[in-house]
């Protein structure tokens, strides 16, 4: 029987990626419940997940983001 984790209730939170290369990526960053952006970006992961405009997902490699810049 295959090994199942417990699910992490996320929010989603519309944001622009400003990445290295000079691009933006409109999206959504989903983010762990009481938690917040920055929380994300500074955890051990390499990546996270990302709701392209276009309805895309894509697997960001944290290393490539210049700035997260939130809509609210």
């Amino acid at each position: 029987m295959p090994q199942r984790f417990p699910k992490i209730p996320k929010t989603r939170v519309r944001a622009d990626l400003h990445m290295n290369d000079g691009s933006i990526m409109p999206g959504d960053v989903f983010i762990p419940v009481n938690t917040r952006i920055q929380d994300l970006l500074n955890s051990t992961e390499h990546y996270f997940p990302f709701i392209a405009q276009n309805g895309d997902l894509v697997l960001i490699n944290k290393s490539a983001v210049r700035l997260v810049r939130p809509y609210d």
